[in-house]
């Protein structure tokens, strides 16, 4: 609940190891409010086997990229990134070699070596974006949770995120990212969640969630969708 108004009802789901789950809805559907319900940030009603985890573990099993992008402090991308190892230091202890293994790694997966030494906010806001998510993907958790990551990238670089989204969960990794772009969710989601005021109107494959039928009484849509040789492919075509 917000403000005493019910915003998710009977909402129930388990993301399982290896699955890339991309959470769909239109505007105020409760995408973002459902993910920090299930982080334990936002009040509930019901149980999250995440929020019941200790402050100190949840930092370490669940990496989260919030919509709010903002970076207060003029430090580097270097620096910004290495926050993502706070969880394994203890109290004013430096980084370890492994630490700075782990930066470089990120670092050269998203395309930001070249940035290492710039300062965050003199960044454009796609860049910020990049920077965000490097951090988040420096944390190197189990589950990795972000809130339209790729909104303000170019298109290069949405794909090229959303494939790092891919390879972690083949690598062993559970992600749940939610997205606005039905094609990218058809082509590089493993299993889709589509809400519709509050509720979960499908969960499955994403041939199976975003059927010409749901499209259009969700989304107000009719779209082109098929697998092809080289993937699935949906684009919007009109509102209906």
């Amino acid at each position: 609940c917000l403000n005493k108004r019910q915003l998710l009802q009977n909402v129930s789901f388990r993301v399982g190891t290896g699955e890339c789950v991309g959470l769909l809805g239109t505007n105020g559907a409760g995408k973002t409010t459902l993910m920090r319900a299930a982080l334990g940030v936002l009040s509930h009603e019901g149980s999250s086997s995440i929020a019941q985890l200790p402050s100190a573990e949840r930092a370490r099993k669940v990496a989260w990229m919030s919509q709010n992008r903002e970076v207060a402090w003029p430090v580097s991308v270097e620096t910004l990134v290495m926050l993502g190892r706070i969880p394994y230091m203890s109290t004013g202890q430096r980084p370890k070699p492994n630490d700075a293994e782990k930066v470089n790694s990120v670092l050269k997966i998203m395309h930001l070596e070249a940035f290492r030494k710039r300062t965050v906010t003199h960044l454009s806001g796609g860049e910020q974006a990049r920077v965000l998510i490097a951090r988040m993907l420096a944390q190197d958790t189990p589950l990795i949770m972000a809130d339209e990551p790729i909104s303000g990238l170019d298109p290069a670089h949405q794909i090229s995120t959303m494939q790092i989204f891919l390879n972690l969960a083949k690598q062993g990794k559970s992600v749940i990212v939610s997205l606005h772009d039905l094609g990218l969710a058809a082509r590089y989601c493993t299993r889709l969640i589509l809400l519709s005021e509050g509720k979960i109107v499908a969960d499955g494959l994403p041939t199976d969630v975003l059927t010409a039928d749901r499209l259009a009484e969700v989304f107000g849509i009719r779209a082109f969708y098929e697998k092809t040789e080289v993937g699935s492919i949906l684009q919007p075509i009109e509102v209906l």
